[in-house]
């Protein structure tokens, strides 16, 4: 019992080590420092060093050469890495998956000593182990919509630029140093890549995998058509840009009529954890008969699937697609 505890509680320690040293592995190492130091050498600063470091990341999907040729051979490492950026975050897919393991490996430990019940433990540990990614789908989710939210205002200026007589390009630039992250970090690396000789076009199918916006799709467009085709380009984008407050507008309104929904989502979700920590701050015994015995056991590992497939069947009826 003794060896079977202190064996549990050396891998919970590995674990929860594991997990620290992951999160902050891509923020203190050797390479970022690397990077930074060549772009203050260089004088690079402001949005043209953030979009310029952007280029410079290593193409590398972990630091550990056995994990980052399996992740090449998958698909999930693809997956992940698109999922990255599109979340802006400073990580890469090898760290994701090794956090999701150890986050998992952590759970099942503590739940299996808890419970007493392998099953138990493998219903929590998937739940507990997806919350890197879960965080990473935030993330985009957030970044897409605080994008799409100064897109308009991006194009005011494109456009107040270009009746004043600059270029495209140098428009492009000025939204960088003119528009808060993320608009103006996602124009700035599309500028810094037409400074390196990539095409318009391909610049900005590069921006749309990295940031997946109608909106932005409906910008691409315009400007596409308008490099084939000519015209005022200044009017096409304030077209565009009274297009998307429009959008945004309705995209406004239909979540005010989804409130109540999302509300009563946010409620059934809360209102369990709410009354356990209630019944184990009045009668402790009352609910540890649930972890201890094997009915409860299934009773509490039933609640949670039916959990999931509630905030599932709720995210589907509120999420309306215009």
């Amino acid at each position: 019992m003794l060896l079977t505890i202190g064996g549990m509680v050396l891998a919970a320690i590995f674990f929860a080590t594991l997990t620290v040293f992951l999160a902050l592995e891509t923020r203190f190492n050797w390479q970022a420092r690397a990077t930074k130091k060549r772009l203050e050498e260089v004088n690079v600063s402001g949005p043209a060093a953030q979009a310029a470091s952007s280029l410079l990341r290593e193409d590398k999907l972990s630091s550990i050469p056995i994990l980052n040729r399996i992740l090449l051979r998958k698909s999930v490492g693809l997956h992940l890495k698109k999922l990255i950026a599109q979340a802006g975050a400073a990580t890469n897919p090898g760290t994701v998956i090794l956090s999701m393991l150890s986050l998992g490996g952590l759970a099942y430990l503590i739940t299996q000593y808890i419970t007493r019940n392998a099953l138990f433990g493998l219903v929590v540990m998937p739940i507990v182990g997806s919350l890197p990614y879960v965080y990473l789908r935030y993330r985009r989710s957030k970044r897409i919509r605080d994008f799409e939210e100064l897109l308009p205002e991006a194009l005011d200026v494109i456009v107040g630029s270009l009746r004043a007589g600059f270029t495209f390009e140098l428009a492009m630039k000025l939204v960088a140093q003119e528009i808060p992250d993320p608009l103006g970090f996602e124009f700035g690396v599309v500028f810094e890549e037409q400074n390196l000789g990539v095409p318009l076009a391909d610049a900005l199918g590069e921006l749309r995998e990295r940031v997946p916006s109608d909106d932005l799709d409906l910008l691409a467009v315009s400007l596409l058509i308008h490099r084939r085709t000519g015209g005022n380009l200044a009017e096409i984008l304030e077209k565009t840009a009274s297009t998307i407050r429009d959008r945004f507008r309705l995209k406004r309104e239909i979540r005010t009529k989804t409130a109540h929904g999302r509300f009563s989502g946010l409620v059934l979700v809360v209102l369990p954890l709410v009354m356990i920590a209630i019944i184990l701050a009045l009668n402790p015994d009352y609910f540890l008969v649930l972890l201890h015995e094997k009915a409860g056991q299934y009773m509490l590992m039933g609640a949670v699937v039916m959990q999931i497939v509630g905030i599932f069947i709720i995210r589907r009826i509120i999420d309306i697609k215009i």
